[in-house]
């Protein structure tokens, strides 16, 4: 399992196949948030630490696909979070 100390705000998240899901915008202690989409579609999601394949050169890899993403973690509204872009 990855650390929450190694993960930082603006990471690129990438799948499993190496598609692009958005940034990570916010870090806790169990989970972190992606943010897919620019500017009025965007849109949040937690996503559990177990979630992480490996972290490589600043780039995180999940251990699925975006599939996975829009029905598994749960969507965070946008008030309810910090917005980096």
């Amino acid at each position: 399992m990855v650390e929450p100390s190694e993960l930082r705000t603006g990471m690129p998240v990438f799948t499993h196949r190496g598609e692009k899901l958005g940034y990570v915008v916010e870090v806790t202690d169990a989970e972190f948030i992606v943010e897919r989409g620019m500017l009025v579609w965007r849109k949040g999601y937690a996503v559990p630490l177990d979630d992480v394949r490996e972290i490589v050169a600043d780039e995180v890899y999940l251990h699925h696909g975006p599939d996975s993403l829009l029905s598994g973690p749960r969507e965070i509204p946008p008030t309810a979070r910090r917005t980096t872009h």
